[in-house]
C-alpha cells in the first residue's frame, strides 16, 4: 500500500513539473486552445529537430496565433526564424517574448547580439585588453615550463610551449589546464615553435635540428646538423611556416635565415653577419605575413624585412624597438615581443603601432619573450622573469556574454540524448576547443554528470558540397565548361566525402542527390536543361537547408554567368541568404563566367566564400581543400537521460550554460519522450 503511494506521488510531482515550462508564466489558460496550441508545438518541434527551421517556424506560428501568451512556441518561433535566416523576424517575435517575460535573461542577451551584429563592422578595433588568467611555471608542476622559449596555439586552442632546459613541449588546453608532455626523442634546448596544418615545426638549439611532429607528438621527420654548409645549422632559434607550408628557420649562429620546403629539403639562404641593411648582429625570431618575410635583429634594435625569394625589402625602426625579441602575426599587423619595452603591435599597412606594457594601472610586463593572438582574439605573452604565461582577453570579452544556442534535439537513441549546439560571441564569431568542463547541462533540476560534446570532432573529417547550376538561357553557350568546372572539386574527393547538384532557372530542381560517385555527378551536369528565369536566390537557400543536417564540413558552390535577373531574389534577398549561411557558417564560392553583380559578389564576400573566374585555376583547385580543412564548430551535447520511456509523451525541461575565459552563456530547451 506505502509502496503504492509513493508511485502515485511520483506519477504527481512529474505531472506538475512537466507542465510547469509550459503553463507557469500563463495564469489564465483556456484549456482546448492551449491544447490546440501544443500540437502545433510538438509539431514544429519535430521540424525544428530535423533542422527543417521554415516548416518548424509555420507550426510555432500556428501554435502563437492559437494562444499568444504561449511564450514556448514564441520562443521556439524566433529560434526558428533566426536559424532560417530571417533575423528582423527573429527580433520582433523576442520583443514580443520578453514583454510576456521581461525578466528572462537568455532572451535579453539575444536582442543584444542580433542588434549587435547589425551593426558589427568586423574588426573590434579594440587597443584595451584584461588578465584573464596567468599560468605560472612552478604551478604547473608536472607540466611546468622552465626556460621557456616560445609558444604556439594549435586549431583547438591548446598552447604549446617550447621549455628550453627540459628539453620539452608542454601542451596547455584552453582552460589553463596542463595537458600532455611531449618529448619524443628531442635532443636538446627546445627554442622556436610553429603550427601549420595540423604538425608544428621546432628547432633543437643545442643539437643544430629541426623536428617536426604531429599534434599527437608523433615525430615526422628531422633535418639539419651542426655546420655552415645549406642545410646545416649553429644554433637554430625562431622557426615559422608560411601559408605554403615552407619552413623559415632563424640560423642564429650562421646569422642567416634559411627555408625549405615541406619535406625538409633545403631551398635557399638569405641574410649574412653585420650590422648594415640585410645584415643580422643577433637574429632571433621569424615571421611571415603575406609575400613578406619578417626577422627581429635582438642587438641592432630593428625588424629585417625579405621577401619569398630571400631579397631584401627594407627595415623597420621605431623608438620601442630596445630588445626585440619574438615576434609574431595577428591580420595585417606584426607582433612584436620586445624584453625592455613589451609588447608593440605594429600595423604593417598603415604603420600604427600600439605599446602594450602594464594593465591594472600598476601590473607591468617583465621581459616578454613571446607573444602570440589565438584564432578568438586572446593574447597570451610569454614572461620570463617570473616564468609564466599571461593570457589578456579583449575587454569587450570581459563585458559581454556568450551566446548558447539550441540547433536540433535527437533523442532517436532514448535514453541516449544530443543536443546540437552553437556557442558564438558577441561578434557572432564561434567559439572553438570548448570542452565538457565549459558545459553544465540540467535536466529537470537534476544536474548531468557525465556527456561528451566531441562526437563531430572525432568523425574522420569528410565535406559535403552543393553545386547550384545556373540553368538559364545565358548560361547555355557555356555549357561545355561545365563538367570542366566541377571537376576541381569532383576528382579530389574522397569516399566519405559527398556532393548535391541543384539547377535553377525559373525553378529549382535537384539533378543529383547527395553521392560521392564523381561519374553519376558528372552525367547530371551534361544535361543540356535550359529555360528561362533565374532563381539564384531560392537556389542558394535550398543549397544551405540541404547543407545543415549533414554533419561533415559543408560549402556552397554557384556555377553562374554573374548576372541577376528580375527573379533572382524575389522570394529570398541576399540580406536573408547572407544570414542564413552565417548562421550555419556555410561559405558560398560563386565562379562566375563573367564579372558578378554587386548582390553575387556580396553573397560571396559575407558568407567566407570568394567570386572566382574560370581562368583563376589556383582558386578553384583550393575550393574543396578550404571546406575540408575548415573548423568544425558544431557541439553536441550527448548523455543517458535519468528519463524512464514509461513518460512517454511527457517534456523534458533542459537547462544549458557555457563557462569560457570568463564568458558565460545560458540555453534552455527541451525535448518529448519518445
Amino acid at each position: 500500500m506505502v509502496m503504492r503511494a509513493k508511485k502515485i506521488l511520483l506519477f504527481f510531482y512529474v505531472f506538475l513539473f512537466t507542465l510547469t515550462p509550459l503553463v507557469s508564466v500563463y495564469p489564465a489558460v483556456n484549456p482546448a486552445k492551449f491544447e490546440s496550441a501544443k500540437g502545433y508545438f510538438r509539431k514544429g518541434v519535430v521540424y525544428f529537430n530535423n533542422m527543417q527551421y521554415l516548416a518548424a517556424a509555420d507550426f510555432f506560428r500556428k501554435a502563437v496565433q492559437e494562444y499568444p501568451d504561449y511564450y514556448t512556441a514564441r520562443d521556439y518561433l524566433a529560434r526558428s526564424y533566426k536559424l532560417s535566416g530571417f533575423k528582423e523576424s527573429a527580433l520582433s517575435e523576442l520583443n514580443k517574448t520578453l514583454e510576456i517575460y521581461p525578466e528572462n535573461i537568455a532572451i535579453k542577451n539575444r536582442i543584444e547580439s542580433l542588434h549587435f551584429r547589425n551593426a558589427y563592422s568586423g574588426n573590434d578595433g579594440t587597443e584595451n585588453y584584461l588578465l584573464q588568467s596567468e599560468y605560472k611555471s612552478p604551478q604547473m608542476k608536472t607540466f611546468s615550463f622552465p626556460d621557456a622559449a616560445d609558444m604556439a596555439v594549435d586549431g583547438e586552442r591548446n598552447l604549446y610551449i617550447t621549455s628550453f632546459s627540459s628539453s620539452k613541449v608542454v601542451r596547455i588546453d584552453p582552460n589553463g589546464n596542463g595537458e600532455e608532455i611531449i618529448r619524443p626523442g628531442f635532443g636538446g634546448g627546445l627554442y622556436g615553435i610553429d603550427f601549420f596544418n595540423k604538425t608544428f615545426a621546432v628547432s633543437d638549439f643545442k643539437s643544430d635540428a629541426i623536428y617536426i611532429f604531429s599534434e599527437k607528438g608523433k615525430i615526422l621527420k628531422k633535418f639539419g646538423g651542426t655546420g655552415n654548409a645549406e642545410g646545416f645549422f649553429h644554433g637554430p632559434k625562431g622557426v615559422c611556416f608560411d601559408g605554403k607550408g615552407f619552413i623559415y628557420a632563424v640560423d642564429g649562429g650562421n646569422y642567416r635565415v634559411q627555408k625549405f620546403d615541406v619535406t625538409g629539403r633545403f631551398v635557399l639562404s638569405f641574410g649574412k653577419m653585420g650590422d648594415y641593411e640585410s645584415e643580422f648582429s643577433n637574429p632571433t625570431d621569424i615571421a611571415v605575413l603575406g609575400e613578406y618575410v619578417y626577422v627581429t635583429d635582438t642587438a641592432n634594435k630593428k625588424i629585417v624585412v625579405f621577401d619569398h625569394y630571400g631579397n631584401y625589402v627594407k627595415e623597420i625602426f621605431m623608438d620601442e624597438l630596445l630588445s626585440p625579441r619574438g615576434i609574431s602575426v595577428k591580420g595585417n599587423s606584426l607582433v612584436i615581443s620586445d624584453e625592455k619595452s613589451g609588447i608593440i603591435i605594429y600595423d604593417t599597412i598603415s604603420g600604427a603601432k600600439t605599446l602594450f606594457s602594464s594593465w591594472d594601472n600598476d601590473r607591468k610586463l617583465n621581459r616578454p619573450l613571446s607573444s602570440i593572438f589565438d584564432q578568438d582574439g586572446f593574447f597570451y605573452v610569454l614572461e620570463s622573469r617570473p616564468n609564466s604565461i599571461l593570457c589578456f582577453s579583449p575587454a569587450e570579452k570581459q563585458y559581454s556574454n556568450l551566446e548558447l544556442e539550441i540547433t536540433s534535439v535527437d533523442s532517436a537513441s532514448f535514453p541516449v540524448v544530443a543536443f546540437y549546439v552553437n556557442v558564438k560571441g558577441r561578434d557572432g564569431r564561434p567559439v572553438y576547443g570548448l570542452r565538457p568542463e565549459n558545459f553544465s547541462i540540467t535536466e529537470d533540476n537534476s544536474e548531468i554528470i557525465n556527456f561528451q560534446t566531441d562526437y563531430l570532432k572525432r568523425r574522420a573529417t569528410s565535406a559535403s558540397f552543393v553545386i547550384a547550376i545556373d540553368r538559364s538561357p545565358g548560361m547555355s553557350g557555356y555549357h561545355k565548361d561545365l563538367p570542366w568546372l566541377a571537376e576541381f572539386i569532383l576528382r579530389v574527393m574522397k569516399k566519405n566525402d559527398s556532393v548535391e547538384l541543384l539547377n535553377f532557372n525559373e525553378q529549382v530542381w535537384p539533378g543529383n542527390n547527395f553521392d560521392w560517385s564523381r561519374r553519376r555527378t558528372l552525367a547530371a551536369v551534361d544535361k543540356m536543361e535550359y529555360r528561362n528565369g533565374k532563381q539564384t536566390g531560392s537556389a542558394l537557400y535550398q543549397a544551405i537547408t540541404d547543407l545543415i543536417p549533414r554533419p561533415d564540413r559543408r560549402g556552397v558552390v554557384l556555377i553562374t554567368d554573374g548576372s541577376s535577373a528580375g527573379d533572382s531574389f524575389t522570394q529570398y534577398s541576399p540580406d536573408t541568404i547572407i544570414s542564413y549561411a552565417n548562421e550555419h557558417y556555410i561559405p558560398i564560392y560563386i565562379i562566375s563566367m563573367k564579372n558578378a553583380d554587386p548582390d553575387i559578389m556580396r553573397i560571396a564576400m559575407e558568407t567566407g566564400g570568394k567570386v572566382i573566374r574560370p581562368s583563376e585555376i589556383d582558386s578553384l583547385r583550393k575550393i574543396y581543400s578550404e571546406v575540408k580543412t575548415s573548423e568544425e564548430y558544431r557541439y553536441v551535447l550527448v548523455y543517458n537521460t535519468y528519463k524512464l520511456p514509461s513518460f512517454t509523451g511527457w517534456w523534458v525541461d533542459v537547462k544549458l550554460q557555457v563557462k569560457y575565459k570568463g564568458q558565460i552563456g545560458h540555453e534552455w530547451g527541451g525535448y518529448f519522450v519518445p
